[in-house]
């Protein structure tokens, strides 16, 4: 598994035209600097010296935020590129998610290839909550049930050969299934549409070979 990418929020809406609202609301937080230590007490107060004053802590590092590529259906293709190379991911968002009334953050299923590190279309999932360890989540698809295998809130295949035939299984169409249940007990149902999927994996593999 890889590192995520920041999708803006403009993007985001792009993914599924039917998803909630809520798909596009993403959250950045900046880290806090660390508290500078107390001088510690000494038995006989002596003059100490003005201590220098405290570097200002540093910028937070620019957010990676991926370019949209294109929109095929329901599908849409990513690009970023860096000064570590090339990212491409083909996205999608759930139709319909089911129960409505949970609190989930971005739901998004993805396909991606890091050039950097030789990973060539990894199928991962985010779930929009955290799930319990050793959780999975259900993915159906043209019959066949796959396993992917949790991480907090995203989840990911955890043998390559059955990776693969998910991913064959998504191009071959028809619609698709995840199920999965939080790390609070909340039992989900979301629907994806491939409509669009094969020629989004074949616009991925012509901008990341």
């Amino acid at each position: 598994m890889r590192g995520s990418l920041i999708i803006p929020a403009s993007l985001l809406i792009l993914l599924a035209p039917r998803a909630m609202a809520q798909q596009a609301d993403v959250e950045q937080v900046a880290p806090e600097p660390a508290q500078q230590p107390k001088p510690a007490t000494k038995p006989k107060p002596k003059p100490v010296p003005v201590a220098a004053p405290a570097k200002k802590p540093a910028a937070p590092a620019p957010e990676v935020k991926a370019r949209l590529l294109e929109r095929i259906k329901d599908w849409t293709v990513f690009i970023y590129e860096g000064a570590e190379g090339r990212v491409c991911f083909a996205a999608s968002a759930p139709i319909d998610m089911q129960p409505k009334a949970a609190k989930r953050s971005p739901v998004i299923f993805y396909v991606t290839t890091w050039q950097k590190d030789g990973v060539h279309k990894e199928v991962s999932l985010r779930q929009g909550y955290a799930m319990k360890a050793n959780a999975v989540a259900t993915v159906t698809v043209g019959g066949q049930n796959f396993s992917l295998s949790a991480d907090d809130d995203k989840a990911y295949a955890k043998d390559p050969a059955d990776e693969r035939k998910l991913l064959d299984a998504m191009v071959a169409g028809g619609p698709m299934t995840v199920k999965a249940t939080s790390a609070k007990g909340t039992q989900t149902t979301d629907q994806y549409s491939l409509e669009g999927v094969a020629a989004a994996v074949q616009k991925l593999e012509e901008s990341c070979p």
